[in-house]
């Protein structure tokens, strides 16, 4: 039977890695009988690495658009590949009507068509789910919740719901049986062989060889210390824009390191941390359950730093490197200019300088 393989996130777990191996690889899975098709359809702030945000980005999933189109596509692949990859962080991150009209419409098609639907999930510890949630926000600017503190934030229950993994999994596993949904821990040590290529491919049924193209990983540099604090007022700036932000946050990530380094620190303390984590025992307790024989779903250890700090003391020495690292990223900026125009004045000269000869000889 032909499947369809739907990776759903969850957001922060390396979703971006696999959708680019899927991309970088395709030749050799279309080799294997696998295909992860990338469609047309554009949305705002949304790569087209994520082929499967179509699933989610109409409210009548089902009932024609986009959706009608992607799954005849999808189901004119299985003529010549039984599998078919699609992947999306927004799919477990959408509200509940998406969600639940995405999830109907599917297994609607999946009975129509033939194809079996098996979902793939990766789960973060709580409150690093929620603290790397937040700081991509802030780092990206552009999202509704950009310029929110990190009290507003951490207590949301909009935010945190989506944290439920025990309660949002077994609506899943009732739909389309638990043998069909695949669910991994993002911790790094439980991958197989330590990679995610390699975790995801076993979800797949694949198995991770030499033949294989993996790009050189670029760290995805995290705001720490005091930046991301600067990065979320400069978000509510008047008339911010894309330019502005990305000249600003260039800056910031010059020195996050710097200011990491000088102030370890976390956004929980250990002690909110862990009391923050017991609000999901039983959810967790859940998922280990239905899909771990009972183990324990995360290991509970947490670094004893600080928690952060608004008024702390290396507020200052940040702002200094802040206006520091600007001047510098204007200087090269100003350099690189001076360079262009230096070889435009030469590409104009060089021709008025050939007709003056030429005046000459005549």
């Amino acid at each position: 039977m032909n499947t369809l393989y739907v990776h759903i996130g969850t957001t922060k777990t390396g979703t971006t890695a696999i959708q680019s191996f899927c991309i970088d690889n395709q030749e050799i899975l279309n080799a294997k009988g696998y295909y992860y098709p990338l469609f047309p359809y554009r949305y705002t702030a949304v790569s087209e690495r994520r082929n499967a945000h179509f699933l989610i980005a109409e409210d009548y999933a089902g009932r024609g658009g986009l959706f009608r189109e992607g799954m005849d596509r999808i189901v004119e692949l299985f003529q010549t590949y039984p599998n078919v990859i699609l992947s999306d962080e927004g799919i477990w991150s959408a509200h509940y009507e998406q969600r639940m009209g995405m999830w109907k419409a599917l297994r609607k098609e999946s009975r129509e068509h033939g194809f079996e639907v098996k979902i793939i999930v990766y789960l973060r510890r709580q409150d690093t789910y929620l603290i790397s949630g937040w700081n991509q926000m802030v780092k990206s600017g552009f999202s509704e919740g950009a310029v929110t503190s990190w009290n507003d934030y951490a207590g949301d229950r909009t935010v945190v719901n989506k944290m439920n993994y025990g309660t949002r999994l077994k609506k899943l596993a009732d739909m389309w049986g638990r043998e069909n949904i695949k669910v991994r821990r993002f911790e790094p040590k439980r991958f197989v062989n330590g990679s995610i290529y390699a975790d995801f491919l076993q979800n797949i049924d694949l198995e991770l060889t030499d033949e294989y193209h993996i790009e050189q990983s670029v760290r995805n540099v995290r705001l720490a210390g005091n930046t991301h604090e600067i990065q979320r007022v400069l978000n509510g700036l008047p008339n911010m824009n894309y330019t502005y932000h990305g000249f600003f946050r260039r800056a910031l990530l010059a020195y996050a390191d710097v200011s990491g380094e000088q102030y370890p620190c976390e956004m929980f303390s250990k002690e909110e941390a862990q009391e923050f984590m017991g609000r999901f025992e039983e959810e967790n307790r859940m998922v280990s359950d239905l899909f771990f024989d009972g183990e324990d779903l995360f290991e509970m250890n947490w670094k004893d730093i600080p928690k952060w700090e608004k008024d702390n003391p290396y507020m200052q020495d940040d702002m200094v490197r802040f206006i520091g690292a600007c001047f510098m990223q204007l200087i090269d900026e100003n350099k690189k200019l001076k360079g262009e125009v230096k070889e435009l004045k030469k590409m104009i000269r060089h021709p008025l300088h050939a007709i003056g000869k030429k005046s000459k000889k005549k």
